[in-house]
């Protein structure tokens, strides 16, 4: 296998059958969220400040039950917390927040924060984000919606 394609997903209206991947069961997707992060604060006393927004997309209906961001520094990080459960190691701080909410289709919003440290004070203000991914947890709706 020479790289990964993602497949396309094709809607055609009118038809009566359709193909339920997992029907009932939790997937691990990217498809439906983008993320972005972005330092607001280089220091607070001890750590770099940093917020994560998230948005859900319009195109697909589903229960995200759980979302994960993985969010890769540039540095090695000493310490990392947020408002949710957090953990970390080397370079690498990941956020898991569960969710709450009824099936989204309307492009919602999420941003909270992410406190990061470094070794010390210089490198934790020089710290950045070399990358940020997010991966959804799609759950059935009541409906036995799925998208």
């Amino acid at each position: 296998m020479k790289g990964y394609e993602k497949p396309m997903v094709m809607v055609a209206d009118g038809l009566s059958e359709g193909v339920y991947a997992a029907s009932g069961a939790g997937e691990t997707s990217s498809d439906c969220w983008t993320v972005s992060g972005r330092s607001v604060q280089d220091w607070n006393g001890s750590h770099n400040v940093f917020e994560i927004s998230a948005r859900h997309s319009t195109a697909v209906e589903h229960i995200s039950g759980e979302t994960t961001v993985s969010i890769v520094f540039n540095n090695n990080i000493t310490d990392a917390y947020s408002e949710f459960p957090c953990s970390f190691s080397g370079n690498t701080a990941t956020v898991t927040r569960t969710l709450l909410a009824d099936a989204y289709k309307s492009g919602d919003n999420v941003t909270y924060k992410v406190w990061a440290k470094a070794a010390d004070e210089a490198t934790t203000k020089g710290l950045a984000i070399s990358s940020i991914g997010i991966t959804c947890k799609h759950e059935t709706n009541v409906q036995g919606k799925y998208d």
